[in-house]
């Protein structure tokens, strides 16, 4: 494999190294310090070259409607949940924690935003998913008022 297919791979495994060279606000040198696959300057050159094959770093808002739900818990009956894997479920009335709740517009691609962001605000994620128009985030009784807000924001600006 080349040093350019070797920093480009590298670069792939790394999302959040990937999102900033498409947004064009990355340290070459630093980048390729960081990455460590050979000659520092050979791949922040190959790393110049690869930003100019990435699709230009775009957000958009997604129409949606957020409500925060508290006092779910975490149950083995998954009848009545609001996120379920694999027959565990988060129900309502039924623990301290808080689900915070988005519907219409999104997607994986809004969950990934969404829990990037609540992980920059310092708010722990206890369970999480989206399918078809709802997207979901369960966290601890204190940190609902903080994800609330985070997945707002999210929501308003997800990568495209």
């Amino acid at each position: 494999m080349s040093l350019a297919a070797e920093a480009r791979a590298a670069v792939d495994a790394r999302p959040f190294l990937r999102d900033a060279l498409r947004a064009g606000v990355v340290n070459y040198r630093a980048a390729a310090d960081f990455l460590d696959v050979g000659d520092a300057d050979a791949v922040a050159a190959a790393l110049r070259r690869y930003r100019e094959d990435l699709p230009a770093y775009d957000t958009e808002s997604r129409d949606v409607r957020v409500t925060m739900h508290r006092g779910v818990g975490v149950v083995d009956d998954a009848s009545d949940a609001i996120v379920a894997v694999g027959g565990v479920g988060v129900v309502p009335d039924a623990g301290s924690r808080t689900a915070v709740v988005a519907v219409g517009d999104v997607d994986a691609r809004s969950l990934s935003t969404a829990l990037g962001r609540l992980v920059a605000d310092g708010v722990d994620v206890d369970a999480a998913g989206v399918a078809a128009d709802s997207l979901a985030v369960v966290v601890g009784r204190r940190g609902g008022a903080t994800a609330l807000r985070a997945v707002e924001n999210a929501l308003d600006a997800v990568p495209t």
